[in-house]
């Protein structure tokens, strides 16, 4: 009775260290991906040109922002090297819209909420698969405030949850495949 509890304890075990073992060669050749990404392991550089501001509207820094963002969230999630000149992935992104709109109005005329709308338009170029690739491709994010809070107060905080959110679908579109 004992010979069988530890033999069935090592069969779940070397079943275990087998799946385990599978999980990381398909790591190693780019099968599967506990980053998300699905990239060519051909690719080894990335270039990301500074965002620019062409709504005319939002705070100085905001391009800069989006811009130190989109690195360093390609830096954290993928093992490509930042380069300035032309890399293997290259992404060139204006920031195409920037509205506060009134939305869910109420009985009296009255908006019940506030609406901030960021878009960004994104040019992408893969070396490795221009079926990839994309030009002027919108992302678009918006968050909600109430209408009694002035836009300067609550600015900063919509901003970094909607850079954010836009990044994430950028980096989804570009290198995650999903």
């Amino acid at each position: 009775m004992q010979v069988r509890k530890y033999t069935s304890f090592a069969f779940l075990g070397f079943v275990a260290v087998l799946l385990m073992g599978l999980l990381g060669a398909c790591a190693q050749v780019s099968l599967f991906s506990f980053s998300g990404t699905s990239l060519n392991p051909e690719i080894k550089t990335i270039s990301i040109q500074a965002v620019e501001n062409e709504a005319g509207n939002g705070p100085p820094s905001l391009s800069i922002n989006f811009t130190e963002k989109l690195k360093d969230y390609y830096i954290r999630n993928t093992k490509l090297n930042l380069v300035q000149g032309e890399g293997d992935m290259q992404l060139d992104a204006v920031i195409s819209g920037y509205e506060v709109t009134p939305i869910a109005p109420t009985g009296d005329q009255i908006a019940g909420l506030q609406r901030l709308t960021i878009t960004l338009s994104v040019n992408y170029f893969n070396a490795y698969d221009e079926q990839a690739s994309f030009e002027n491709k919108s992302f678009s994010q918006f968050e909600d405030f109430p209408p009694d809070r002035n836009l300067a107060d609550v600015e900063n905080d919509l901003i970094q949850v909607i850079s954010d959110r836009i990044i994430f679908d950028i980096f989804n579109a570009t290198a995650g495949n999903w």
